[in-house]
């Protein structure tokens, strides 16, 4: 196992641009009696993210009020909210939440997307129950959003960092 802490601490420092893949299950309509329950997972290969520690200042934050300015906007408009949910943990990206822990991203570009069921790739319209419309949220009036993503640990397959690619990861 890596330890993704140790990781983290010895190679981030500030902002750093890494890679990710990750294995998820995507929820389903239909509760129980959809037969596809528990049965798809999606996998995301070579996405793109930012990871940030936010020791002396927030990365998010700080994006949202640059990108404000660009588009000539007053970036003093835009307050960050607190978290919706989980704890972040001083100075790192992670965000630990009932027991769990989490990898919080500025989300850069999407890798390579498939949908498996039974662990055979299956075309996503062939899955019932999968939503692929997803609402898109506001955010201080910005065009060019910044858009978060955190990850379950036990969900990234992969991650790769200054070129060093890293598996089976767990956060001590």
């Amino acid at each position: 196992m890596t330890n993704l802490k140790t990781l983290l601490d010895e190679n981030v420092n500030g902002a750093t641009f890494i890679a990710i893949d990750t294995i998820t299950e995507p929820k389903l309509k239909g509760g129980k009696r959809n037969p596809f329950q528990g049965r798809v997972r999606k996998v995301m290969m070579g996405a793109s993210v930012m990871v940030f520690q936010n020791k002396k200042s927030h990365g998010y934050d700080n994006m949202v009020k640059r990108r404000l300015v660009k588009e000539g906007k007053n970036p003093e408009s835009f307050n960050l909210s607190p978290r919706a949910w989980g704890v972040r943990l001083s100075n790192t990206p992670i965000v630990e939440h009932k027991g769990q822990h989490y990898l919080e991203v500025i989300f850069l570009k999407s890798g390579e997307v498939h949908y498996e069921v039974d662990g055979v790739k299956t075309e996503p319209a062939n899955i019932d129950g999968l939503n692929l419309i997803k609402e898109e949220g506001q955010q201080g009036g910005l065009n060019d959003k910044v858009i978060i993503r955190t990850f379950k640990v036990a969900n990234i397959a992969n991650i790769t960092i200054n070129k060093n690619t890293y598996s089976k990861l767990e956060y001590k």
